[in-house]
C-alpha cells in the first residue's frame, strides 16, 4: 500500500500483527503504482490496497494496472494476491464517471 492510505490500515496491521509494506511517495508520484507495489510482493503478501480518491490529493490509483500486475504474478509464480480497493472519496464519484 502507499503511504497515502487511510490510517485504519496502519491500525489493522498493528492490531492483527500484519507486516506493513508501504510504497513511499516521491515528488512526482503521490500514489501507489503497480511497478512500485510489485517490488514489495513476495510469497507472504496477503493483499494489495489501492485507493480511489487519495486523501492527499484526490488522485485515483491505477486499479486496473494493479489487477494486471497481480494476475501476472499469479500466472508466473502461482501466488493468489487479492486487491482491496479503498473507495475513499472516489466511492461516490467513480461509478458516475
Amino acid at each position: 500500500m502507499g503511504y497515502n492510505v487511510q490510517v485504519c490500515w496502519e491500525k489493522y496491521c498493528k492490531y492483527f500483527d500484519v507486516e506493513e509494506r508501504f510504497v513511499t511517495l516521491e515528488e512526482d508520484r503521490y500514489i501507489l503504482s503497480p511497478e512500485k507495489a510489485e517490488e514489495l510482493i513476495d510469497e507472504n503478501t496477503i493483499g494489495v490496497v489501492g485507493i480511489l480518491g487519495s486523501t492527499y490529493n484526490g488522485e485515483f490509483e491505477d486499479i486496473k494496472g494493479l489487477d494486471d500486475m497481480v494476475n501476472k504474478i499469479k500466472a508466473e509464480k502461482g501466488l493468489e494476491i487479492p486487491i482491496h480497493v479503498d473507495a475513499a472519496s472516489g466511492g461516490f464519484v467513480a461509478p458516475f464517471t
